[in-house]
């Protein structure tokens, strides 16, 4: 056999061969609900976030890469700010889940109005409520209660697949053997969109995910955050969730919806009263 031949023979050898699968020190888990129980404890050991990242968004109404620094605590404080490639503030938004503000550094404008869906999100071609949004950032799943659950193991990718059922809905979950982490979430049945986590960070007792990723298919749309410099689980800087306008920033007053409310009259100043 020749050495072409050979090396051939061997990558199909081995690409028929089954991965390692490296379990956690419990070993192959084979329940069903104790896998559930385990992701849900290990996802929700992380409570805050505050770092860089770049945020990669491919849409048909928009495409391209921005920097961002973020601070996010559970269950609905956020603090975005984007820039561009030079490093140029374009925008800050911040949320403490009842009011947002977000400010347009172009054109000195600061909009600001009940923190729905629509006003949060404004950064995303997609549309979540705040706590969802902070929870997806966070690495965390937003889990179907389940009617009922199975579990499998898929030794060519080397995962669980733990699939969770509520009415005309299922939930697929690829769940790493070791971390216990959701590595893919698939939603099928219902209106949603689908996740997928890797690049996990070690530290300590937590376990994080380095990227993150949404892929909503009926919109086309695929949304990707890669931390660069995190701290997990640190005292939250409660002045980063400030709502007060920059001094000087025209201020815009928006409904849920995000569309600008008329501005109230000036008020008119009394007549003079008789004889004075």
């Amino acid at each position: 056999m020749n050495r072409a031949a050979a090396a051939i023979f061997l990558a199909v050898l081995c690409s028929a061969c089954p991965k390692r699968i490296e379990f956690g020190p419990e070993g192959q888990l084979t329940d069903a609900e104790q896998v559930f129980q385990r992701v849900r404890q290990n996802q929700d050991n992380v409570a805050s976030l505050e770092g860089d990242a770049k945020l990669h968004v491919d849409s048909p109404q928009q495409s391209g890469t921005l920097g961002m620094f973020l601070s996010v605590t559970r269950p609905g404080l956020l603090h975005l700010e984007t820039f561009d490639f030079f490093n140029r503030p374009l925008a800050s938004l911040v949320a403490d889940g009842t009011r947002f503000g977000l400010y347009q550094a172009q054109t000195n404008t600061y909009y600001q109005g009940p923190a729905s869906p629509q006003n949060v999100s404004r950064f995303l071609p997609v549309v979540l409520p705040g706590e969802e949004l902070v929870a997806i950032m966070l690495g965390q799943v937003p889990l179907l209660p389940p009617e009922r659950m199975t579990l499998e193991m898929d030794m060519k990718e080397g995962v669980y697949v733990l699939t969770l059922f509520r009415g005309p809905a299922t939930q697929v979950l690829q769940v790493h053997p070791k971390y216990l982490r959701v590595v893919k979430s698939q939603v099928r049945g219902v209106p949603g969109y689908d996740l997928a986590f890797d690049d996990f960070l070690e530290r300590g007792n937590l376990i994080f995910p380095g990227r993150v990723e949404l892929i909503a298919s009926q919109a086309k749309t695929k949304i990707q955050l890669r931390y660069q410099q995190v701290k997990l689980n640190g005292r939250p800087d409660l002045t980063l969730y400030d709502l007060a306008p920059p001094e000087g920033a025209k201020v815009v007053e928006v409904d849920d919806a995000g569309r600008e409310l008329a501005a109230p009259p000036p008020e008119s100043t009394p007549p003079p009263a008789p004889g004075s």
